[in-house]
């Protein structure tokens, strides 16, 4: 299932250049297989949030990418699946017609896709919805684009860790355009900005905890 035009993170730019820090994610990593998970859950994080293609699966493939499994595994023995979904701008989107697509892979996937409806940066509600609390904070929100999964999830209070892309193979014309454009301003906007506070997150502890387990 190909993405359609995103309208809701043309229509964030505003807040974005109002506070640039909204690009910039509390950690970096090549992709899930890296993240502490445990660590998280110790620091009082209580749920996770995943973005679908190029984060946890090839572009719009309906399986998770083999060499990723033993760690969604191990996210889901940390959390517990009920505290695991995935926000797509695919599945469950304003593209995803009566929601088939998403009704279908959280068969083929084994995790809960929400039905949003729209775009992130939109879709906050149904997240809500879907871990039964208000406190955003306690909320991780994993994904390969700066301007929508880091971007979501900043703008709420979460914890936003950026993963890079697994394969730009099959990826969206659009998509891959953007991308570069993006990082190349993330790159610059990094000298002049950091995240924003997170009251549960402090990164030297994060890494010297993660170092040495």
């Amino acid at each position: 299932m190909v993405q359609g035009f995103n309208f809701e993170a043309i229509k964030s730019i505003g807040k974005i250049i109002g506070n640039r820090s909204l690009l910039i994610p509390h950690l970096e990593f090549k992709d899930v297989r890296s993240i502490d998970f445990q660590r998280l859950k110790q620091m009082g994080f209580s749920a996770v949030l995943f973005d679908k293609d190029n984060t946890l699966t090839e572009p719009y493939a309906d399986v998770i990418y083999e060499p990723f499994r033993e760690a969604v595994d191990r996210c889901r023995g940390v959390f517990g699946e009920q505290s695991i979904a995935i926000l797509s701008n695919s599945a469950g989107s304003s593209d995803d017609v009566d929601f088939r697509e998403a009704t279908r892979l959280e068969s083929t996937l084994g995790l809960s896709v929400l039905k949003h409806g729209t775009k992130k940066p939109n879709g906050i509600e149904k997240v809500k919805e879907h871990f039964h609390t208000d406190n955003l904070q306690s909320i991780v929100m994993i994904g390969d684009r700066y301007s929508t999964d880091v971007v979501f999830g900043n703008l709420y209070g979460m914890l936003t860790i950026f993963t890079k892309p697994i394969t730009s193979k099959g990826d969206n014309n659009i998509v891959k355009l953007i991308r570069d454009k993006e990082s190349r301003y993330v790159d610059y906007c990094k000298n002049y900005y950091e995240p924003p506070k997170h009251s549960l997150f402090d990164k030297d502890r994060y890494n010297k905890s993660s170092a040495s387990s």
